[in-house]
């Protein structure tokens, strides 16, 4: 068979099709931006919050409004990939994305524009809007151009771009913000380049499996089309398909702890390691240093609070809960401190970066370690895993992209607990661990998908896939860790929220049985047993 031929009737090429290295460096590229643009916003939140134009003095739900934005992205994104993953089985898959990425390019841009919060929310809405027309697409045309053999490395590829481009744009966006360009230079900035990335996705062929899949039916068939079951029928079929629930349940878990863990890594390692020392220094650098202004120069603290906090002042260095019981109080043991509950949500961020105790970890300086962490582990283990679920499966191992993602998530979870005992900076290396073995799956998981699943599905199921990851997911995992810690701590939220690590593990090696039987399935154009949809 000529290099990059599809078989009629199977779900693949078999071998990668002609220009199937330059896309997958475009989408990488693509992929890249992606990550960069979403982690910019968290790098520039805190001089966002400080721009007078986008938020009035003494707004007392302005930390609530900064999260909403991430949240206006999410749900955006998650809510749409199914709608836009339907379109991707049923027109140009490199037109759509380059549209896609076009649009959230000028939604970055216009985040930078932006001249209030309304305006602000609405521009991170639009990102989600592009990035749900590009996720699900992009790694279901990938599966068109590599045969199953090779997708593991290329899925690896393809999604290391999470680590390298969330670290790159918490680079970027705090490291512009920082110039005389601003918050909103470091959303220019990522404007351009969306801008060229989108314009080549038009100068790109179409896989010969999805022209196949487009083809219109012939007359004299009656209208019925293999390539075109309805988005009820696909849904049935994804249902019937063991694999793909077990790997979607495996991934929902996973994003679970994954996406909880993340919000709040720095918070639990400051409340555990960070020291503090409130003096009447801390209340002066409150009043006259600049980071504590906002944009038109009035305080970030105001004068009435600040005039409360003298009686809270100390000689001692004081952990995180001494501190905050000097400053409000302790309410089981009905003793009361100057700031009131609401005073301390809205302004103890300020006032315990102002507090840092000099010769003891710092906030900055642990967003810096889990930052490397994530970097380097994610990267790895990335890479890592993809090349060995395609090496293993080449040798006959059954269920061999399964079971990389369900053992590496259980040797996880030894050392992800062992990090909440254990002292620092031993424990950053429980933390490098942990992260490495949670990462690991990225590429296997995903290959999952794409080889169980048939091509002229397959970006409607990688969309009903990242809604179910995303609303069962880290859409709502912050949520309950924050209501746990609330009840109790941090540490027993993060105990709690570790058990669904093995459980993880544990479906997805329960999948390595059903794997092989239906990949085979997928790649000759059926469902296992069952017919395919009509």
């Amino acid at each position: 068979m000529p290099t990059g031929a599809v078989d009629a009737g199977k779900g693949g090429p078999s071998r990668a099709v002609p220009g199937a290295g330059w896309a997958l460096a475009l989408l990488i590229g693509i992929n890249l931006f992606n990550y960069i643009d979403r982690q910019i916003l968290s790098a520039t939140l805190p001089k966002i919050k400080r721009d007078a134009d986008i938020f009035q003095a003494g707004d007392d739900w302005i930390n609530t409004k900064l999260g909403a934005l991430t949240t206006a992205f999410m749900v955006a994104y998650m809510c749409l990939s199914p709608l836009f993953g339907r379109f991707g089985d049923r027109m140009s898959r490199w037109v759509l994305v380059g549209i896609a990425v076009i649009l959230w390019s000028l939604a970055t841009g216009g985040t930078g524009l932006a001249v209030g919060y309304v305006t602000l929310f609405l521009t991170r809405c639009l990102v989600g809007v592009g990035e749900a027309a590009y996720g699900p697409v992009a790694p279901a045309m990938l599966s068109d151009m590599y045969p199953t053999d090779h997708r593991g490395r290329v899925m690896s590829w393809f999604y290391m771009a999470i680590p390298v481009g969330s670290a790159l744009g918490f680079v970027i966006g705090s490291q512009v913000a920082e110039t005389d360009m601003g918050w909103r230079g470091a959303f220019h900035l990522a404007v351009i380049p969306g801008i060229v990335l989108g314009a080549l996705c038009f100068f790109m062929k179409e896989s010969p499996k999805h022209v196949d899949t487009l083809t219109p039916v012939p007359e004299g068939t009656g209208g019925a089309s293999p390539h075109a079951p309805s988005y009820w029928a696909v849904l049935r079929e994804l249902r019937l398909n063991t694999s793909f629930v077990l790997c979607c349940a495996g991934m929902t878990a996973s994003t679970f702890v994954l996406g909880g863990v993340a919000t709040v890594m720095q918070l639990y390692v400051f409340e555990r390691e960070a020291r503090f020392k409130f003096d009447e220094h801390v209340i002066d650098q409150l009043r006259t240093e600049s980071r504590f202004k906002r944009s038109d120069g009035t305080l970030l603290v105001p004068e009435e609070v600040l005039g409360k906090l003298p009686e809270a002042t100390s000689p001692d260095i004081l952990s995180l809960p001494e501190l905050e019981t000097r400053l409000k109080g302790n309410r089981s043991k009905n003793k009361t401190g100057p700031l009131t509950e609401a005073e301390f949500a809205t302004y103890g961020g300020d006032i315990l970066e102002a507090s840092a105790a000099k010769g003891y970890i710092t906030n900055g300086t642990i967003g810096l370690y889990i930052g490397a962490i994530v970097v380097v582990s994610g990267l790895v283990a990335t890479l890592a895993g993809g090349l060995l679920g395609d090496f293993l499966r080449n040798r006959g191992v059954k269920g061999a992209y399964f079971l990389i993602s369900g053992w590496g998530m259980v040797i996880a979870f030894p050392f992800f607990l062992a990090m909440m005992y254990v002292p620092f900076p031993y424990a950053w290396g429980c933390l490098f661990v942990s992260v490495f073995f949670l990462f690991f799956n990225t590429g296997p998981a995903n290959t999952i998908l794409a080889n169980v699943t048939r091509s002229p599905i397959r970006a409607t199921a990688f969309a009903i896939n990242i809604f179910i990851i995303h609303a069962l997911g880290d859409a709502i995992s912050p949520l309950i860790i924050g209501f746990v810690a609330d009840l109790s701590s941090l540490h027993t939220a993060f105990v709690a929220v570790s058990a669904l690590i093995p459980i993880s593990g544990s479906l997805w090696i329960w999948g390595a049985n059903h794997l092989d039987e239906d990949t085979a399935a997928a790649e000759a154009g059926v469902t296992g047993p069952r017919a395919p949809a009509k």
